[in-house]
């Protein structure tokens, strides 16, 4: 049996990878020092089919979710790479 795919679950929203030109940018309109973000860890599952896409994500990158909303369209939430 071969890996799933946990990015395509329904109730998994979705995740992207903040280039680094755009961190500091989103750091400044969120108003937050980027050790404050809520952390998502290196081994979460959808951290890993990132990797399959981008390559491997080091600790310390921001990661966008984007959650679909019946009042605002879309949420965005960040997320901090951690090791642990």
């Amino acid at each position: 049996m071969g890996k799933i795919n946990v990015m395509k679950h329904a109730f998994v929203p979705e995740h992207r990878l903040v280039s680094k030109e755009e961190e500091e940018e989103v750091l400044k309109d969120l108003k937050v020092p980027k050790d404050k973000l809520p952390k998502i860890l290196r081994s979460d599952p959808v951290l890993q089919q990132l990797e399959g896409v981008h390559g491997k994500i080091e600790e310390g990158r921001i990661i966008k979710v984007v959650r679909k909303s019946s009042t605002a369209g879309e949420a965005y939430a960040y997320r901090l790479v951690v090791e642990r």
